[in-house]
């Protein structure tokens, strides 16, 4: 959860562009498309609003007093349908009268047991854009998009991060460095017990030809490859 900002665009705008100020400014910087976080945004006029909510700029605070104005009457700016349905991690970054707010919500949305992660903003403006910043970059891609599961149970998925089915990529074994590189093919990818796992077709060379083998990597073992699947 984000605080809206003092600063803004002159012009109507999305809530997460309209807002120009340096903690903005930090999302923008370690935001990262793999692992984009769920945004709600808590504006001190209207409420908590998704990021892509349009909205006129406005000149409004979070008092001490208008924040004992939202606690009154919670619901009216809570906005359901902008909520998940459920939550982990969650960080709450802002000054101490939005935080307030936001873990009114938090509590009236989910239960009195707050979130298993709950992380807030603290101290002066340049230690809450550091403490912004280390969260985003903390943040780990996710598994999108389930195409299938393996013979227990366990889920395939098309993507997790940049590698994605049907990608090349180059895998490089960590545990023998002295190895060459290959070229894999992803098929898919897992939670595999130590860790994101990616089923791959890799190109193996025995006695000077060719062979395809099907492996179970680690992605931290596979590269972006320049070569374009055919």
């Amino acid at each position: 959860m984000m605080a809206c900002s003092g600063t803004k665009l002159d012009r109507d705008a999305r809530a997460i562009d309209l807002y120009r100020d340096v903690m903005y400014e930090s999302y923008r910087a370690h935001v990262r498309s793999d692992a984009a976080p769920r945004v709600l945004i808590l504006s001190a006029r209207h409420g908590f609003l998704q990021p892509d909510t349009e909205i006129a700029p406005y000149d409004e605070r979070m008092t001490r007093q208008r924040a004992d104005q939202m606690l009154s009457d919670l619901s009216r700016y809570l906005r359901p349908a902008s909520w998940p349905t459920r939550v982990g991690t969650v960080m709450l970054a802002g000054g101490k009268e939005y935080r307030r707010v936001m873990r009114a919500a938090l509590a009236r949305r989910y239960g009195p047991t707050l979130p298993p992660v709950l992380q807030e903003t603290s101290g002066g403006i340049g230690m809450q854009r550091s403490q912004l910043g280390a969260f985003l970059d903390g943040l780990q891609p996710a598994f999108r998009d389930q195409i299938g599961q393996h013979a227990n149970g366990t889920p395939l998925y098309r993507a997790y991060g940049w590698i994605k089915a049907g990608a090349l990529a180059t895998l490089l074994y960590r545990a023998a460095p002295a190895l060459p590189s290959r070229q894999a093919r992803v098929l898919s990818v897992f939670k595999g017990p130590s860790g994101p796992t990616a089923d791959v077709e890799v190109e193996e060379f025995v006695r000077g030809r060719a062979n395809i083998r099907p492996r179970w990597v680690s992605v931290r073992e596979l590269h972006l490859s320049t070569e374009v699947p055919a």
